[in-house]
């Protein structure tokens, strides 16, 4: 049997091996996402079959999606799934800056 050491692998982000930490970062995309289209959660609960309320404890992080509504919310926004459970970067949340010129 492995010995643990309680230590996290160097490769494993923490959200990858945390649920509470999986369920925040997932509904901070899920919340961004919604943001970007301009939707309320009552129109992206109606969009993906679900309830408003689940929608907001999604966004809180009070709860991690299972596959089947990760499926679902991805659908409504048109994304693959991997833009709100995969790792990285959202895949259409955030936006990166474009470099400013620099003056001598």
């Amino acid at each position: 049997m492995r010995e643990q050491t309680g230590r996290r692998s160097k490769a494993a982000p923490a959200a990858e091996s945390d649920p509470e930490e999986f369920a925040a970062l997932v509904g901070e995309r899920i919340r961004l996402a919604r943001q970007e289209r301009g939707w309320t959660q009552v129109e992206l609960a109606e969009a993906a079959g679900l309830s408003s309320n689940y929608v907001a404890r999604l966004e809180r992080g009070e709860l991690g999606p299972s596959l089947f509504v990760a499926c679902k919310l991805a659908e409504a926004f048109g994304l693959n799934v991997d833009a709100l459970v995969g790792p990285g970067e959202q895949q259409s949340g955030k936006r990166r800056r474009a470099p400013t010129a620099r003056t001598p």
